[in-house]
C-alpha cells in the first residue's frame, strides 16, 4: 500500500512538473512562425537531375535492335 501510495505521488509531482514547464515555454509564440513563400531549390534541382538521367539512360532504337540481335546468337 504504501509502495502505490509512493508511485501515486512520484506520478503526480512528474505530471506537475511537465504541466508547469509547458506553460512557461508556451506563451513565447510559435516556433513555426516565418515566411513560407520561399522557392524550394532542392526541388528545382532534384526534378532536373532526374529528367537529365531519364533522357541520358533512354537508349537510341538502334541501339536496343543491335543489342537484342547480338544476344540471340
Amino acid at each position: 500500500m504504501t509502495a502505490l501510495l509512493v508511485v501515486l505521488a512520484t506520478l503526480a509531482f512528474v505530471v506537475y512538473g511537465l504541466e508547469r514547464n509547458h506553460h512557461r515555454h508556451a506563451r513565447f509564440g510559435s516556433r513555426l512562425a516565418g515566411s513560407h513563400d520561399v522557392d524550394d531549390r532542392d526541388l528545382a534541382r532534384v526534378s532536373t537531375e532526374l529528367h537529365g538521367a531519364a533522357d541520358h539512360a533512354a537508349p537510341a532504337p538502334a541501339r536496343v535492335a543491335a543489342r537484342l540481335s547480338v544476344r540471340s546468337v
